[in-house]
C-alpha cells in the first residue's frame, strides 16, 4: 500500500524523451538538465517502472555522447560518472518512498482465517479484513495528510475470481487512486474497463470508499457491498444509490456522503440479519468490529472483504 501521487509509465517516458530533446536542441550539456526531470519522473513512480525510466534516460543520454548530432551531454568523465550515479539512485528512491507509504499500514493479531489491518484515515483510523475467500477484492491506499482511499468487493465468473485477474484488480485500482486529480468515479470506470477486457461474462460488485484529511467521507456503491453507520444512538444502512455492477454496466458516476454525525462506518457484503452488524459498529476497536463483520451467521468459513472506518466525535466540517 503506497502513499503520494503515480505518474503513468507512458507519461514519465514521453517526459524522459521530451526533456532529453529539449535539452539537445538547447545545447544544454550539463548533466543536472539531462538528470533532474527523469529523476523526479522515476522517484514519483513505482520501483520497477522507476527502473525503466533511469535506463531510458541512460540510453538517451549515451545517445548524446556517442551521436553528437545536436551538443548534448558532456562526455567528460566525471560528467558521465554523476549522472550514472543519479539514475542508478532513482529506483531506490522509489522503493524507500513506496515503503515510506507502507510503514503506513499496519497488520495487527487477528484469528487464522482472517487478516486485519489498520491505517490513518482522515482525521481517525480504519481498519480492513481481509479473508481471501474465492473472489474477493480489497485494497487500501493511504493518501497525502491522512486521506484513504478503499475498494472492497467480490468478483463473480470464474475467471475475473482467478487469483491473478483479482490481484490485477487490486493493482488497477491502487495505480488509479493514487494519480492526481483522480476521483472515486474515475476509479471505477478504469476498473470498469478492465473488468471488460479480462472477463466480458463476469462481473465486480464493489464499493469505493474515499476518506478525506478532513475526516469527511464518501462512498461510491456499484453493486455492493453495503454500508452501515453508527452515530451512538443506534446502526442505521446508509443510503448509497448503486450505479450497478462493474462490467455490466456504464461508468459510475454518481458519490453519496456518509451521514453527519457518524462515529464509525462499516462497508461489508450483506451476511444475513442486521444483529451482527448492530454488535459490530459497538466493538471497543475497529480491528475488533471489522473481525467481527466477517463472521458469517451460524458460523462457517469468513466472508469479506470488511471496512470499518471510525472518526472522532466531532469533525471539522
Amino acid at each position: 500500500m503506497r502513499s503520494g501521487v503515480l505518474v503513468s509509465t507512458r507519461t514519465a517516458l514521453a517526459g524522459a524523451t521530451g526533456n532529453a530533446l529539449v535539452m539537445g536542441v538547447a545545447e544544454v550539456s550539463t548533466p543536472l538538465g539531462w538528470v533532474l526531470l527523469p529523476g523526479l519522473l522515476g522517484v514519483s513512480t513505482r520501483p520497477r517502472v522507476a527502473a525503466l525510466i533511469s535506463a531510458w534516460a541512460a540510453v538517451l543520454l549515451a545517445a548524446s555522447v556517442v551521436v553528437p548530432v545536436v551538443p548534448g551531454h558532456r562526455a567528460d568523465p566525471w560528467a558521465l560518472g554523476a549522472s550514472v550515479a543519479s539514475l542508478a539512485a532513482v529506483p531506490l528512491l522509489a522503493w524507500a518512498r513506496r515503503r515510506r507509504g507502507e510503514r503506513a499500514v499496519a497488520r495487527v493479531p487477528a484469528p487464522r482465517d482472517v487478516a486485519v489491518f489498520t491505517m490513518p484515515a482522515g482525521t481517525g483510523r480504519a481498519a480492513l479484513a481481509v479473508c481471501r475467500a474465492p473472489g474477493e477484492v480489497a485494497a487500501a491506499v493511504p493518501l497525502r495528510r491522512g486521506g484513504l482511499r478503499v475498494l472492497l468487493g467480490v468478483a463473480h465468473g470464474a475467471t475475473l475470481a482467478r487469483p491473478e485477474h483479482t490481484r490485477a484488480l487490486e493493482s488497477a485500482f491502487r495505480d488509479e487512486a493514487l494519480r492526481g486529480g483522480g476521483s472515486l468515479p474515475r476509479a471505477a470506470g478504469a476498473l470498469d474497463g478492465l473488468v471488460r477486457d479480462i472477463a466480458p461474462g463476469g462481473y465486480l460488485a464493489a464499493t469505493l470508499v474515499e476518506v478525506s484529511p478532513e475526516g469527511r467521507v464518501t462512498l461510491l456503491r456499484c453493486g455492493g457491498p453495503d454500508a452501515t453507520a453508527h452515530a451512538g444512538d443506534g446502526t442505521r444502512p446508509v443510503d448509497l444509490p448503486d450505479a450497478g455492477p462493474l462490467g455490466l454496466t456504464g461508468t459510475a458516476t454518481s458519490v453519496a456522503e456518509a451521514p453527519a454525525g457518524t462515529r464509525r462506518l462499516a462497508v461489508a457484503p450483506a451476511a444475513g440479519p442486521h444483529r451482527p452488524t448492530e454488535e459490530a459498529l459497538r466493538a471497543p476497536r475497529a480491528a475488533d468490529a471489522v473481525v467481527a463483520l466477517t463472521r458469517r451467521p451460524g458460523g462457517g468459513r469468513r466472508t469479506g472483504p470488511a471496512l470499518v472506518v471510525d472518526l472522532p466525535p466531532e469533525r471539522p466540517a
